[in-house]
């Protein structure tokens, strides 16, 4: 009579590429629901979240980090005049954009409570409820969005 082989006590099957004693590990690593994105800028189209995202950042194209990155000659704003173009210039201070810094400043006094000079630009970013309203002001502006050509003269100078 031939002897049949041992049994061989098989290894659990694992599930989704976990261990069994990592799922404790996972679970742990979750994000809470402070550290979730927000649904408002998620949820939008991914060009106007990706510029929302730089606004927050700060690594939008305005003439300070353009300059900081040497792929701008100055930091100048290229609408008006003033010596730094900078996301808190461009929120509060360009009169291009007045009619819609008027939209966004209204829109986050009645979502906050707090008017324009409570606030800094940071928080404005930072804050969930203000979302909504820098969706529209990102959208109906060139903000980070738009770098001009060089002038004439200075590409002639060069």
């Amino acid at each position: 009579m031939v002897a049949s082989p041992p049994l061989v006590k098989r290894k659990p099957r694992r599930r989704s590429g976990i261990r069994l004693g990592d799922r404790r590990e996972a679970k742990s690593l979750r994000l809470g629901a402070e550290q979730q994105p927000d649904r408002t800028v998620a949820g939008s189209s991914k060009r106007l979240a990706s510029g929302i995202y730089q606004l927050k950042t700060g690594q939008c194209l305005t003439g300070q980090y353009l300059n900081w990155t040497r792929s701008w000659a100055s930091a100048q704003s290229w609408w008006w005049p003033y010596r730094t173009q900078t996301r808190e210039h461009v929120f509060e201070l360009c009169p291009e954009w007045k009619a819609q810094q008027k939209i966004l400043w209204a829109e986050v006094q009645r979502e906050t409570g707090r008017g324009e000079s409570r606030f800094t630009i940071r928080e404005v970013l930072g804050d969930t409820r203000c979302n909504q309203s820098s969706l529209p002001f990102r959208s109906t502006t060139d903000v980070g969005r738009l770098v001009p050509a060089p002038a004439e003269e200075d590409a002639g100078a060069e």
